[in-house]
């Protein structure tokens, strides 16, 4: 009688140490209002996306699905400031003129 094995899948990548759901974020309003708890939940289930964009390579649609997100929190950001707010003010790091589209393409955000 013959026993084969099959190899073992790879293992996973090593767990991250376990830190409470936003825990960076917590100087943020309390008692959070439905508007900063739907922020809140958006910032904690995108987290993990750059580990995981490193792990598949799905571009076309990556980029279609986080044009839409970005929309949305354009649009926020626009009632939140009266029409006044840009996409510059929610950037880490302002584009520079050497960066930033031409101005016919600035004030459009593609959903």
């Amino acid at each position: 009688m013959f026993w084969f094995t099959t190899p073992n899948p790879p293992a996973p990548a090593p767990a991250q140490p376990h830190q409470p759901a936003c825990t960076d974020l917590d100087t943020a309003a309390r008692p959070h209002t439905p508007l900063i708890a739907e922020m809140l939940a958006l910032y904690c289930h995108t987290r993990p996306i750059g580990t995981l964009a490193g792990q598949e390579q799905s571009a076309e649609e990556y980029r279609l699905i986080a044009r839409s997100v970005i929309h949305h929190i354009y649009e926020g950001w626009q009632q939140q400031t009266g029409g006044r707010g840009s996409i510059d003010d929610l950037l880490l790091v302002p584009r520079t003129p050497a960066t930033a589209p031409p101005d016919g393409d600035r004030a459009r955000i593609p959903h």
